[in-house]
């Protein structure tokens, strides 16, 4: 049977790790571990979402090249849940980001995307400068 772990149990800071017991560095890892799977199940949920939207429109994309940009992002968030993707809505920035992305067939799917992002903003903040990194399709030759 495995035990569940609560990722959200108050631990120690990073700055103490020194003062740790071998216990307390093994739960952390145990915790970071189980916030790692969450985020990685959450991102999937998103992309699996965006995937059956658009899954009848067949698109070769290993006919094109792909560069590496950065987006300045400007958005009035007051209407969204905040900038990133969540498990329990798709009413995001980067949700809304990505399906934009991937219905002009500038990126396959987000995992394939080599996407970061510098910062986040929460339930209804705006943004008049968000940057991310992206690689996406492109005509210009490498």
């Amino acid at each position: 049977m495995t035990k569940k772990i609560d990722i959200k149990k108050q631990i120690k800071p990073f700055d103490n790790l020194n003062e740790c017991t071998k216990e307390e560095l093994i739960e952390r890892i145990k915790c970071l571990s189980a916030h790692n799977t969450q985020l990685k199940n959450i991102l999937a949920k998103s992309e699996d979402n965006i995937a059956k939207e658009h899954k009848n429109n067949s698109f070769n994309f290993s006919k094109y090249n792909f560069r590496h940009i950065a987006l300045k992002i400007f958005y009035l968030g007051w209407d969204y849940q905040g900038y990133v993707t969540q498990e329990n809505t798709t009413n995001t920035i980067e949700y809304h980001l990505f399906e934009a992305l991937i219905r002009t067939r500038l990126i396959e799917r987000r995992s394939s995307a080599n996407y970061h992002r510098c910062g986040r903003t929460d339930k209804g903040v705006s943004s008049f400068g968000q940057t991310v990194s992206i690689t996406v399709r492109s005509k210009l030759k490498r």
